[in-house]
């Protein structure tokens, strides 16, 4: 709004929060979109070089492990955030140990779901699932970075792990395309990676000379590590093993197609990603956040123009990354974007459940999300192949994020009225 008589532009409130929000959370933008553009590339030469059903095997493989190890770590750095509120004495170090011991008992699960599955384990899976073992110490360093609200050294390390699994990947497969030097390139990635972030927090690790022992440690998260643990496990489901069920119940070739759509949208959750740090620390700092300000001001209008992107560019962007032998991919890409766009302007919803104790709340959000999936995947897949999983992974998040709204307003309601 402009002063009268004066010349001088009086930026709006919405201009303001905006500026401001951009500020906080540039170098979160910037590392997210470079990671988002280097996954793009690195979809082009993986998926060009092994086509649809060897991509869609890779796939398959991915949604066992990423089920296995996510079971017990995913979302872990949330507990570390929350143990911030419940002692001032130092637990990094315990933290690393609960991580590696969480990551073994997650490498016993994946041995077993492969000799179970598959009968035999391929040599070359041996590096990348006990390399996966030591990466669990990513979600401790992402806790801490969090806590600080250190988002430079955060993005730093988030562009550098995703700049050199980039590397490794595109170099190991152009030499030699195929499944194994992929794996060979992961594991050599997560080894690399957890050194790395295993130094900076040692070497960082500043706080109160007071140490929590291992089992104190356990005492203190147990509480919210099982509320986290419900939460995540019947998430996991859809996001995990959407590419191994139509694999089971269509083909490689279908799981193929579906994967590269899904990879595609992936950078909404790119952006999803970059803003969750900021949001986490300001919620935990605020619990009064103007939510609608963000909705409105930044979370609607780039939506808008995120579908208007997608609708006119993606068979181009399909062509670019993929190749004509992905063209099927378009119609499973907008479908899912549906879905992923209202997870988009909805995202906060989770950290404001977690923030005000009300993670249970969330757990049954995501109870109905799996519900949803598993009641209607089946029927979908068989009558409508790779954009019926397309469909079924769209409604489940849209009915997970409307009941989460709910939630979030029946809250704001009862602190309004007291």
């Amino acid at each position: 709004m402009a002063c009268k008589g004066s010349g001088v532009q009086i930026p709006s409130a919405p201009q303001i929060f905006m500026k401001k929000f951009l500020n906080e959370t540039k170098e979160l933008l910037l590392s997210q979109g470079f990671i988002a553009v280097l996954a793009i590339i690195q979809i082009r030469i993986v998926a060009t070089n092994l086509g649809p059903e060897l991509y869609g095997n890779i796939g398959v493989y991915l949604g066992f492990v990423g089920i296995s190890f996510r079971l017990l770590n995913s979302r872990n750095s949330d507990l570390i955030l929350m143990n911030f509120a419940s002692t001032k004495k130092n637990f990094i170090k315990s933290a690393i140990q609960f991580e590696l011991f969480l990551g073994s008992i997650s490498l016993f699960f994946v041995l077993c779901i492969f000799y179970i599955y598959y009968k035999f384990i391929p040599s070359y899976l041996w590096l990348y699932f006990i390399s996966r073992v030591f990466l669990n110490l990513l979600e401790v360093f992402k806790g801490v970075y969090t806590h600080k609200g250190n988002m430079k050294t955060y993005s730093i390390v988030e562009s550098s792990s995703n700049l050199l699994r980039f590397l490794l990947v595109v170099t190991f497969v152009l030499i030699n395309p195929s499944i194994k030097s992929f794996f060979y390139a992961l594991g050599i990635h997560q080894f690399t990676v957890s050194l790395i972030v295993l130094f900076i927090l040692l070497k960082k690790d500043n706080y109160s000379k007071q140490q929590v022992k291992f089992r104190e440690f356990i005492n203190i998260s147990k509480n919210n590590f099982y509320k986290i643990r419900a939460d995540q496990a019947v998430g996991l489901i859809p996001i995990h093993l959407d590419v191994v069920i139509i694999g089971y119940f269509a083909n490689y070739y279908s799981a193929g197609i579906y994967r590269i759509a899904k990879k595609l949208v992936d950078p909404v959750n790119s952006i999803v990603v970059a803003f969750s740090p900021w949001a986490l620390n300001k919620i935990s700092r605020d619990d009064k956040l103007n939510f609608k300000n963000l909705t409105l001001s930044i979370l609607f209008p780039s939506s808008i123009f995120i579908v208007l992107f997608y609708y006119s560019f993606g068979e181009i962007l399909i062509g670019f990354v993929a190749g004509s032998q992905f063209n099927d991919s378009y119609t499973p890409m907008m479908i899912l974007l549906v879905g992923y766009m209202f997870y988009y302007m909805t995202f906060w919803t989770r950290h404001f459940l977690l923030l005000n104790d009300l993670i249970l709340k969330h757990t049954t959000a995501r109870i109905l999300n799996l519900f949803i999936f598993i009641i209607s995947s089946p029927y979908l897949i068989t009558n409508f192949g790779f954009n019926g999983i397309a469909i079924s992974i769209s409604l489940s998040m849209i009915s997970q994020k409307i009941y989460e709204l709910l939630i979030y307003f029946n809250k704001k309601n009862i602190q309004n009225n007291i």
